[in-house]
């Protein structure tokens, strides 16, 4: 459904429906990997949102994420979950965010196809 709106595929090897689904793969891909569930107030299900920044976020360590998101009625705060000591980056724990139906990768390779997260960011608790 939305190849056709592919006009100008990227130029690469194939056809012309290839190049259009890689196309609409990569950017689902840049999407996916920049999102994340949060509870919205007055929905009874989770949503998945972009919230700017908060990509950029280091994966947490074995301590777990030092922020959290949380929705209010009209704005996205992130906050501590504890106290960040001088120096200690700020962490989010990507093996929370969203995945696509049927993506059934864990761990490592998640972290890796998802996110891009190098092997240094691999062992977590």
């Amino acid at each position: 459904a939305l190849l056709p709106l592919v006009m100008s595929p990227t130029e690469r090897k194939g056809s012309l429906r290839e190049r259009r689904a890689w196309d609409v793969a990569d950017v689902l891909s840049k999407v996916l990997s920049r999102a994340v569930t949060l509870q919205l107030p007055g929905e009874d299900d989770d949503s998945f949102v972009v919230v700017p920044l908060h990509e950029r976020l280091a994966h947490c360590d074995e301590r777990g994420e030092n922020t959290r998101l949380i929705a209010s009625d009209d704005e996205v705060m992130l906050v501590a979950t504890r106290a960040i000591e001088g120096g200690e980056a700020i962490t989010r724990d990507y093996r929370n965010a969203p995945r696509l139906d049927g993506d059934i990768s864990e761990g490592a390779m998640r972290l890796l196809l998802q996110f891009g997260l190098p092997p240094s960011a691999w062992e977590v608790a």
